[in-house]
């Protein structure tokens, strides 16, 4: 399952909406409309269901003359898939049903935490067919600005069944992209914090993307233009880490063609952004009074003489939040980092943050508010497969490492750029 844009006509690398995107439904309204201006309509469908506008990759309607897409019930907080053709449809409701059945084993229990949450599926008609649907929990719901990002797992995307020329048109897409990475991005869409419009790249952009200028694409997911936000990146490595922690070890299933899927509300993003710059501005500040007088928490070697770190230290202890008197925790995460991470020690601050990386999120986010914004999510099982042998799926794991690997760096980068500098407001 992806939550995707569907699209009647191929889009060029981006396509600027030009109605304003403050309010979501109205936006979204202007989307439907000029589809069927074009005169395209969509077919009948049951009461209480419509489209999915935020679809953005797989297939959609009006991609073809008969294709269906995602849609999402007014109901609940629920979403239907296509199940697809007869096999890959029972296939991937097997592996749902699965999951949700299991009790003791390793490989399968852990999944429940990053999958959509499995509903069940149902035949429902659409313009006079009947078509089988996965229903599944839609991890958009509540979110204003839903920013949505399909990631494509695996250097192969082919299954065993696979007919040699699914094969070869497979290996022919996104090149770049799998030989180097292990994935690919095939859409995301982003509501733009710098010029407050929505923005889609569909797979046209995606197939020019290299392993230089994919991480263009992340920065425009995440909005970096308006500075990498490290409360959104926690977020994404906290289930990102636990993705791969399940890859590592996991023997059970081989997964082709299957995507993460990573969305965020940028409504939530935008006042965290500029709670970070306000924290930044004070802390150089508290840092050019600290060197004019000659004293402060910087020793001469950069690490703190004194800290209460939410990573451990000597007065806290893993699990255990310290606020540290008047000092958010954030803050705290934050001295630690830019004296010590950001200049010296960073791949075994790292280490430290992996094994704690609940409670830093939980930290993190409680700093400003406790409900979580942002989440990466395993989706599209149709091409699960039993493992023949009892060994790690290397093709899903080297695609998942290197994805944690580049929002590592991101996280890297966020605490070089968000290091208060001695005499710079």
């Amino acid at each position: 399952m992806s939550v995707h844009y569907h699209r009647h006509i191929k889009l060029p690398p981006y396509q600027k909406r030009k109605n304003n995107v403050t309010n979501a439904e109205k936006n979204k309204q202007s989307t439907l409309s000029s589809r069927m201006s074009a005169g395209q309509e969509y077919p009948t469908l049951p009461e209480g269901l419509q489209p999915m506008d935020d679809q953005v990759a797989g297939h959609a309607f009006f991609d073809t003359a008969d294709s269906v897409g995602l849609l999402k019930s007014s109901d609940d907080a629920s979403i239907l898939k296509p199940a697809g053709k007869l096999l890959c449809g029972l296939r991937e409701i097997k592996f749902y049903e699965q999951i949700q059945a299991a009790t003791t084993e390793p490989d399968l229990v852990p999944l429940r935490d990053i999958i959509p949450q499995y509903l069940g599926h149902m035949k429902l008609p659409v313009a006079g067919k009947t078509y089988e649907f996965i229903k599944l929990s839609d991890l958009t719901h509540g979110m204003l600005e839903p920013c949505i990002m399909d990631v494509k797992i695996g250097c192969r995307t082919w299954d065993p069944q696979a007919s040699e020329e699914k094969r070869k048109a497979e290996e022919s897409k996104y090149q770049a992209c799998k030989q180097n990475l292990g994935f690919c991005i095939p859409g995301f869409q982003v509501y733009s914090i710098a010029n407050g419009r929505r923005m889609r790249y569909g797979k046209d952009y995606g197939k020019k993307l290299t392993e230089v200028t994919v991480k263009d694409a992340f920065r425009k997911f995440l909005n970096a233009d308006s500075g990498l936000c490290r409360q959104l990146l926690m977020q994404f490595l906290s289930d990102l880490w636990t993705i791969q922690k399940w890859a590592r070890t996991q023997t059970t299933f081989r997964l082709y063609s299957s995507s993460v899927l990573l969305v965020y509300d940028a409504r939530r993003l935008k006042p965290v952004l500029q709670y970070q710059s306000k924290s930044l501005s004070s802390s150089s500040s508290k840092l050019t009074a600290s060197c004019n007088t000659g004293s402060g928490p910087l020793t001469g070697t950069g690490t703190s003489s004194t800290s209460s770190s939410p990573i451990g230290g000597p007065s806290s202890s893993p699990g255990t939040p310290t606020t540290g008197g008047d000092i958010e925790p954030l803050q705290h995460y934050f001295k630690i980092q830019r004296s010590h991470s950001a200049f010296n020690n960073y791949e075994e601050d790292m280490k430290a943050i992996r094994e704690n990386y609940v409670f830093m999120r939980d930290n993190l986010v409680g700093s400003y508010e406790t409900k979580v914004w942002a989440c990466a999510r395993m989706i599209d099982f149709a091409h699960a497969f039993p493992a023949e042998e009892a060994t790690v799926d290397t093709n899903y794991l080297h695609g998942v490492d290197c994805l944690v690997k580049i929002f590592e760096d991101f996280l890297r980068d966020c605490e070089l750029e968000n290091s208060p500098k001695a005499g710079v407001p």
